[in-house]
């Protein structure tokens, strides 16, 4: 009798450690997730659109569908291929795509709201406001791309505010935003936007962030 008991209170203690492994696996994959949302995973490229220098792909993961700004190389043109599953790992600070042998390190993310969510929320007034100061960097029928300064931009983690390009919908409001040169930008810590331009009865939400790239010149 003391034999099954012992026998049955071991295989027990094998059970409870591998709950514990479960339950810790879990709990690192979340902490991971709150890092970057996609961790080390397989996603899929849903679409992939060219603006200028840039790609702007859409992605869907395991937690997140989330759409990155690319720079527009052969690298990441193959890389990002429609309809394709590729490997996305934390580097840097918007991650790397890498499929085979090829990489492409991602330059700026296109959903603000989601990203903001992932990341560790930091103290401060509930709606933030600084002044950004900008000019028109490039622009067509779907987007319009400012380069200039956006402090506000490290509320969600992405460094060099003061030197970034903000993307706007190209829309009739956006489009009187873009004019001004220096409007009030906005951050609100919840809810669908997460950033926001003001100039006067004009308003205008922002796509997203993204590094500088040179436009080519024709």
């Amino acid at each position: 009798m003391t034999r099954e008991l012992r026998a049955l209170g071991f295989v027990l203690l094998l059970g409870f450690l591998a709950f514990g492994c479960a339950t810790a696996k879990h709990a690192g994959e979340k902490v991971l997730y709150s890092v970057n949302p996609f961790a080390t995973t397989d996603v899929l490229v849903l679409g992939v659109s060219q603006h200028g220098p840039y790609l702007l792909a859409s992605l869907a993961g395991p937690m997140a569908d989330l759409r990155f700004f690319a720079p527009a190389t052969q690298a990441c043109i193959q890389v990002l291929a429609p309809d394709t599953r590729v490997n996305y790992g934390k580097s840097g600070q918007f991650g790397r795509f890498r499929r085979d042998d090829q990489i492409c390190d991602p330059i700026g993310i296109a959903s603000l709201a989601a990203w903001r969510d992932t990341q560790p929320r930091r103290r401060g007034p509930p709606v933030p406001r600084a002044t950004a100061y900008y000019h028109v960097a490039q622009q067509d029928p779907e987007l319009i791309f400012l380069r200039g300064r956006f402090p506000l931009a490290s509320r969600v983690f992405i460094s060099g505010g003061y030197d970034i390009v903000a993307v706007l919908p190209n829309v009739a409001a956006c489009a009187a935003v873009a004019e001004q040169g220096a409007t009030s930008l906005e951050f609100r810590a919840a809810g669908p936007e997460a950033f926001r331009l003001l100039a006067g009865d004009q308003s205008c939400d922002v796509l997203g962030f993204a590094l500088p790239l040179e436009v080519p010149t024709s």
